[in-house]
This record gives structure tokens, C-alpha cells and sequence, in this order.
């Protein structure tokens, strides 16, 4: 009789390693705000026990993560860090969101069945009395069942974040 050890090496699987890494930001105010990404979204390195399941992975702002369905995250998930600076002192600072391209990349190729679905920050950050703001971004990626196999390697997407004040 096989070891769960044994019996998980024979399933299909495949390491993906999945990371948010552009943030397009837009200030709507014309201004001369610095925007430093201290750290980027990454959902790190997830396995996939079964293709003909549907599983996601979130990872929250606070750095915990969630799996569900045959996807497990292996190592590596963050939250994102955006830093801003340069912003009028103690004002309030509105963020919002949009997901460009839902689809990940890999190799500069958008691939089928997996794709960014939520993006978690706070609305609202309030500047400093030296106008510098932070916040963190989590986010929810989902990867739908396939006949095939999902490539090895790192997969990227783009979502931009628009700071008003």
C-alpha cells in the first residue's frame, strides 16, 4: 500500500508561480506625485492537484492567503505595498481600482483559465503632515478547470490604481 506521500507524486500537477507585478497608477489630480511599488502583489507559488476542478487563491491585505479547490499555495504570497508621496499634507486620499486584462501572462502570452477576479485595498488612505501615504493590495486570482496542463513559470497581469484627491 502507497504512503499519501506516494500517492500525491503520481497526481497531475504543475507549480505555477503567479505574481501581480505592473500597477499602472494614475493620480486625477495634476500634481507630482510619487508612486513606489515597495512590494508587488504576488500569489506565489501555487500547485494544482486536479485540472478538472476550479480552484482560487486570495491573498488578503493583511498577508493571509486562502486556497480552495485542488489549488495550493506552496510559498511565496504577499500583499502588495504601494507607497505614495509627494501629496498635499493631511488630505484624504481616495483609491480605486480596475483590472485591466483579467487573464494572466505567461511569456508575454495571455492564458486561457487563469485570471485576476478581485483586487482588495482600502477606499480611502489619509496623507501625513509630510504628504506620504501607504497602503497594501491583496487580490483573488482563479484558475478554471482544463483538459491540459497550465505551462510551468511565472504568469503576470496588469491592474492599475487611480489615487484622487
Amino acid at each position: 500500500m502507497k504512503s499519501a506521500i506516494e500517492k500525491w507524486a503520481y497526481r497531475k500537477s504543475v507549480a505555477l508561480t503567479a505574481l501581480v507585478a505592473g500597477f499602472c497608477i494614475v493620480p486625477s489630480f495634476y500634481g507630482y506625485t510619487r508612486v513606489l511599488v515597495e512590494r508587488p502583489l504576488n500569489f506565489g507559488t501555487i500547485l494544482i492537484s486536479d485540472h478538472a476542478q476550479v480552484g482560487r487563491v486570495q491573498i488578503r491585505t493583511n498577508g493571509q492567503s486562502t486556497t480552495n479547490g485542488p489549488v495550493h499555495l506552496v510559498s511565496g504570497a504577499q500583499a502588495a505595498s504601494i507607497v505614495l508621496s509627494s501629496l498635499p499634507a493631511q488630505t484624504n486620499i481616495a483609491i480605486s481600482t480596475n483590472i485591466i486584462t483579467p487573464q494572466l501572462s505567461h511569456s508575454n502570452l495571455a492564458v486561457s483559465g487563469i485570471n485576476l477576479i478581485h483586487l482588495e485595498h482600502v477606499d480611502r488612505v489619509f496623507s501625513d503632515s509630510f504628504g506620504n501615504a501607504q497602503f497594501e493590495v491583496g487580490g483573488t486570482i482563479e484558475v478554471k478547470s482544463s483538459p491540459n496542463q497550465y505551462p510551468d513559470g511565472t504568469y503576470r497581469v496588469w491592474a492599475s490604481i487611480e489615487v484622487s484627491y
